[in-house]
């Protein structure tokens, strides 16, 4: 990794802590740059304003987010099982993540979880262009083991369904939630799999 590279990984971990622990709003640039050992004047060097530095950590992690979700999924598919895909897909991060220099898997699911709570105006690009299109083949995927599914009811599912693994996996000492981290986090998916294929079944048994 060059000199450049190290600084921008220094950069964003710092900022993915902050905009983590304090939001877009709340985070400093002084307090990210103080983080990462270097002046505002390089921040802005390398990524420009606070906004496009958010952008662009969030558009960097989402290279490794997509590779390991994917992988996993693909494995998944050929087991030919519904739970297996919801679990393969939520576990990913924690299970198959490899370069942790700019932040862990984890790090990155609380981040991501934080990153729900900002301005659209903020996130959709980024959302958009580099994540969309992944989720979306996990959510083929899954549809595919409930044909008929109605989409309002679809969509209901996947919202409670979010909640429900962000609790589990996005409350740590890496937040500032105050909410005690969840022991076996894998485990804690295994089951919050099983328990949404059992949903997605009463919806589409009654349609």
């Amino acid at each position: 990794m060059s000199k450049s590279d190290t600084t921008k990984a220094q950069i964003m971990r710092a900022a993915i802590e902050q905009f983590t622990a304090l939001g877009f709003e709340g985070a400093a640039m002084r307090e990210i740059a103080n983080a990462a050992g270097v002046n505002i004047g390089l921040i802005r060097y390398h990524f420009g304003n606070k906004a496009d530095l958010y952008r662009d950590t969030l558009a960097f992690v989402s290279v490794q987010y997509n590779a390991v979700c994917l992988e996993a999924l693909e494995t998944a598919r050929r087991d030919g099982n519904a739970e297996e895909i919801i679990y393969s897909w939520l576990a990913a991060p924690i299970t198959h993540w490899q370069d942790s220099t700019v932040a862990s898997g984890e790090e990155v699911l609380c981040f991501l979880n934080k990153m729900g709570y900002e301005s659209p105006e903020l996130t959709r690009d980024v959302y958009e262009s580099h994540y969309s299109y992944a989720l979306q083949e996990w959510q083929d995927a899954v549809q595919s083991h409930f044909p008929g599914m109605q989409r309002a009811d679809w969509l209901w599912c996947l919202t409670c369904l979010r909640g429900m693994y962000f609790n589990i996996v996005a409350h740590n000492d890496f937040t500032l939630w105050g909410l005690p981290a969840i022991q076996g986090k894998e485990s804690a998916i295994r089951r919050l799999a099983a328990d949404m294929v059992a949903l997605l079944g009463t919806y589409t048994s009654t349609h």
